[in-house]
């Protein structure tokens, strides 16, 4: 996300301090008076810098979800077999969550429905998507086998489902071994049914 630059502002630490009240208020009760006294500027600076209050939730999501893709790539680094990436992948994210005191703020409480409709709209955590999901269907993509297409479908797919789970857990709250259960059932077989072309596409070549 690309916002104009104005001297005077420190971008992390509009980030920082917007993180800080989100784990203090919550996100749904921040206010940008909250965040901009927190900086130590006025609102008039912090939405010139900014634009809205939506943009910088935005900046704060996608800061902390490009650490946790860089983290993910550190715990999947052993991790060969394409199926298996893909759902170690998802079941990492998914705990990761629930774990990382931001994420956990943006998709816990008053805030999850809102959250996850932003969320979804945001670009950059599609790029970080397609930054994963593409080196598994390469030769595929390269040859034709599979489309562009195909690909952003089924990174939209995969956000909306790790974007569901989070906001929306489920009776309780579902257990890692019930959302493993579910994703081999439903989401694997559609995955290697895509990934089956891209093995054919390696058998003919």
């Amino acid at each position: 996300m690309s916002q104009q630059r104005h001297p005077g502002v420190d971008v992390d630490a509009v980030l920082d301090a917007t993180a800080s009240c989100y784990l203090r208020f919550g996100v749904a009760k921040t206010t940008a008076a909250d965040i901009a006294e927190a900086v130590g500027i006025s609102r008039a600076t912090l939405y010139r810098r900014f634009g809205s209050h939506e943009a910088i939730f935005l900046a704060v999501l996608t800061r902390e979800s490009r650490a946790m893709a860089a983290d993910a790539e550190v715990h999947l680094a052993l991790t060969e077999d394409p199926l298996e990436r893909i759902l170690e992948g998802m079941m990492y994210s998914l705990s990761e969550i629930g774990r990382r005191p931001v994420h956990a703020a943006v998709f816990g409480g008053d805030s999850a429905a809102w959250a996850a409709t932003q969320a979804i709209r945001v670009e950059a955590l599609r790029r970080i998507g397609e930054d994963g999901v593409r080196p598994l269907l390469d030769s595929s993509i390269s040859d034709g086998t599979v489309s562009e297409q195909d690909m952003k479908d089924l990174v939209d797919w995969i956000l909306r489902i790790l974007i569901s789970y989070a906001a929306v857990p489920g009776p309780g709250a579902m257990a890692p071994a019930d959302v493993r259960r579910q994703l081999e059932a439903w989401f694997l077989p559609a995955f290697e049914a895509l990934f089956g072309r891209e093995r054919s596409a390696r058998v003919r070549h």
